[in-house]
């Protein structure tokens, strides 16, 4: 709710515009009305001025004929292609004895947009930029049309082509990966056209005639291929460190390889996690385990990325792995709003049936879950929190996922080699569990935890104590003892489970705290 009192405070932005309205309701009124709706909402307040810079209430006349007005032209179809408000949207304030009419405008649903006015679809949609309003581009409108449909746009069927026009190599890659991970399915034992057809990736005409569908297509096409049907798709995944060029490129133009997306993630998955640094956490047989979270929300990110993209979008989908930093960037804005992305509110994917290509292989959490597990866990391990926005401009969504290398956290650690020497000296490793060296291993493990300790700073030994000593002792009653916020309590103990030394059981309520040196 905006403070109206204090209007010579506030300034126009991308959240908020406002109209003098002296002689009624303005024309411009319905561009910013359309504007907001195709991008994030805003409010519009009618009755202030623009005063050498600053707004004053300057206040409106017969609010209540306006109020209606407003709502009779909301409600013509020729004027306004559809009314997203309730009657809680529009309503007046008194303010130093002045009316105003205060419109709140939502962020449109997809199946609304574009919204549009004077019946004129590309030459009255509009979307907000900073303090203005522009005109949408036809490629706007379009991909806003494209996200109207309820039926996936990637189960469209490519009739211009042949499902035989489909790479057979990428294809028994597929399936020889999905058989690793799905021994027992029975699709397994199927022939690769009724394999492709139980997935969605073929499907037949009238005639009986079969043809990719958009997934099956920048599944496993090939470029050359891809492109008759998508002229702008690409595909490009850059490493750089520094600001010399790029020392590893991947681009699906150069007729290297497929060029299709299935290629694509196996090519890069492991390239974009290659030197993300690995909290240290052993498996049950003492051996260091290398796939952590970590490796996985990162790849799990790449899914999120390949199968939100509009690939009849501009610009292709653009990877960018940095010192610091990946970036994953792909053509189509964000289809709920991106707090509802963030909060796993929403599971809305543009290209489902590449979803459940990928879901078939173990790759992509729950639709609409993935990236809100990647920014809970970046919190509790204590990195600088995932950044996701959009360009409703180029119709273009970023997500920006600082990480930590094993090169750059090496300088800030402060005993840097402790956990090296450690896996050194006991050769952890190398050793196997078996019910002649049981009690050598215990052993093993206390000296391993005990040396772990020394690569705490004292906040963390403060806290590990303190859990030692009480293992129920809440996250609170830890933040008054140690007399740091919760949030920072939360980062310690991040890095405590990091290292292997502490663990969570049961609920945050009702549950404890268990020391891994102790088990047995």
């Amino acid at each position: 709710m905006i403070d109206f009192s204090n209007i010579s405070q506030l300034q126009e932005n991308c959240r908020f515009e406002a109209k003098k309205a002296a002689e009624g309701i303005p024309d411009s009124l319905w561009e910013s009305y359309s504007a907001f709706a195709n991008s994030n909402g805003g409010v519009i307040v009618l009755g202030v001025s623009d005063a050498d810079g600053e707004l004053e209430i300057s206040g409106v006349t017969d609010t209540q004929r306006k109020i209606k007005n407003l709502w009779d032209t909301l409600n013509n179809h020729k004027k306004i292609s559809a009314n997203i408000l309730v009657e809680r949207n529009i309503y007046s304030q008194t303010i130093d004895n002045k009316e105003i009419i205060v419109i709140e405008i939502p962020r449109a649903d997809r199946h609304d947009k574009p919204v549009f006015i004077n019946d004129d679809l590309f030459g009255g949609t509009f979307r907000r930029n900073s303090e203005g309003d522009y005109r949408c581009s036809r490629q706007s409108v379009k991909a806003m049309l494209r996200d109207q449909s309820d039926n996936p746009i990637d189960s469209t069927v490519i009739y211009e082509l042949s499902w035989k026009d489909l790479d057979a190599d990428a294809i028994r890659r597929y399936r020889n990966v999905f058989a690793a991970v799905r021994p027992a399915h029975i699709w397994n034992g199927l022939d690769d056209v009724v394999f492709l057809k139980k997935t969605g990736m073929i499907r037949a005409n009238e005639e009986g005639t079969l043809s990719p569908t958009l997934a099956g297509l920048v599944m496993f096409g090939t470029e050359d291929v891809i492109t008759q049907i998508l002229p702008d798709y690409f595909l490009d995944f850059r490493e750089k460190y520094g600001n010399d060029r790029w020392t590893d490129r991947v681009v699906s133009n150069l007729g290297e390889w497929s060029g299709n997306i299935f290629d694509f993630f196996f090519r890069i998955s492991d390239r974009l996690t290659s030197d993300i640094k690995r909290p240290f956490r052993m498996r049950n047989n003492f051996q260091r385990e290398d796939d952590t979270r970590v490796h996985k929300a990162i790849r799990e990110a790449l899914v999120n990325a390949l199968v939100h993209a509009d690939y009849y979008g501009r610009r292709g989908i653009v990877i960018e792995k940095r010192r610091n930093e990946i970036r994953l960037e792909n053509p189509g804005t964000c289809r709920p709003e991106i707090k509802e992305v963030l909060e796993g509110m929403v599971s809305d994917p543009r290209n489902p049936t590449v979803f459940k290509m990928f879901a078939m292989l173990d790759y992509g959490e729950r639709s609409g879950s993935g990236i809100f597990n990647l920014v809970s866990l970046w919190e509790q391990i204590g990195w600088q929190t995932p950044i996701m926005s959009e360009s409703l401009e180029n119709e273009r969504s970023m997500l920006i996922i600082p990480v930590e290398t094993e090169e750059n956290t090496e300088k800030t650690t402060e005993n840097p080699n402790v956990t090296d020497k450690i896996l050194h000296n006991k050769s952890i490793e190398n050793r196997q569990e078996t019910d002649q060296n049981k009690d050598l291993q215990k052993d093993l493990q206390k000296d391993l935890q005990k040396d772990l300790r020394k690569v705490l700073n004292q906040t963390q030994r403060k806290i590990f104590n303190l859990i030692e000593s009480d293992n129920t002792i809440t996250q609170k009653e830890l933040s008054k003892k140690v007399e740091i916020n919760e949030k920072n309590i939360r980062n310690n103990i991040a890095k405590l489970k990091s290292l292997g030394l502490i663990e969570r059981i049961g609920a945050d309520k009702g549950g404890y705290w268990k020391i891994i040196q102790n088990q047995k």
